[in-house]
């Protein structure tokens, strides 16, 4: 079973070749390359995302499962995690470029953090990256910023992003097959700045999967400035029902047993082997 990455390729390849149960597990909803090439070869192909279909040439129907994500995004209660990490009521806004990070949402976050921290009506949880801490810290003390103001936030990385995930009203975010998952898992309504510097640019086709379906909307980073994310979150955090109506939009795009489906799928072809 290939996942999509180019070096699953050349492996399921020469499997087909040796007559081996094959197949392969697409999770974005533009497919890549490797997994163009192995439609005709593999026995079984996996969708995470429906819209991938109309964008292979298929000569049997894919089997839909969605994308396993981990089960405490599903099963946390809203109100326990905000108590285990000591939230008041006020809006949760979660945002976060990835693991490693990204200047470009860091400086924009940073912005937004400077022109509202003091109306002290939201909480930010931001994670910088490794990288982007120093810079983040210095440019918010540049601008007078209390880096101990309770509604503050900033970690270079969060750990316990699960929890933090289900203690969200808004999150800012990347557009990656898995985060996209989660957050319809969770129906978190998001503003999501796709990576341009991807395959193929398939974040913003994952993006544009749940802006469609009116769950998030989103900013192309040649489009990101502080003004405008602003704008976007202002417009969104204190409206009650647009966040209830995002977060039920994304919540009917969530496939929660993404994880016995594969498993399904996986043992049928072992069962015929």
């Amino acid at each position: 079973m290939g996942t999509g990455g180019y070096v699953s390729g050349p492996v399921l390849r020469q499997a087909a070749k040796l007559g081996i149960k094959t197949a392969i597990h697409e999770q974005n909803a533009y497919p890549g390359v490797t997994t163009k090439m192995l439609i005709s070869l593999v026995d079984t192909v996996m969708l995470a995302m429906v819209e991938a279909k109309s964008r292979l040439k298929l000569d049997k129907p894919p089997v839909i499962t969605g994308n396993p994500v981990r089960e405490e995004f599903s099963t946390l209660s809203k109100a326990t995690t905000r108590k285990d990490l000591g939230l008041d009521d006020k809006p949760v806004l979660l945002s976060s470029g990835g693991s490693l990070g990204a200047a470009p949402i860091n400086k924009a976050v940073a912005q937004l953090i400077v022109e509202k921290w003091q109306d002290n009506d939201i909480i930010f949880m931001h994670a910088t990256g490794k990288g982007g801490y120093n810079d983040f810290i210095a440019e918010l003390k540049a601008k007078g910023v209390d880096l101990n103001a309770k509604n503050l936030i900033i970690k270079d990385y969060i750990d316990n992003m699960g929890q933090c995930t289900v203690a969200a009203d808004l999150i800012i975010a990347r557009a990656g097959a898995i985060t996209l998952s989660e957050l319809s898992v969770c129906g978190k309504p998001a503003i999501l700045i796709p990576s341009p510097y991807v395959a193929e640019n398939h974040q913003y086709h994952n993006a544009m999967s749940l802006k469609r379906i009116g769950a998030a909307e989103v900013i192309e980073e040649k489009d990101l400035s502080g003004e405008k994310l602003i704008n976007e979150v202002t417009n969104l955090i204190h409206n009650n029902t647009k966040l209830e109506k995002m977060g039920s939009a994304a919540r009917s795009n969530a496939i929660p047993d993404a994880s016995k489906r594969i498993y399904d799928e996986v043992m049928r072809l072992y069962t015929t082997a």
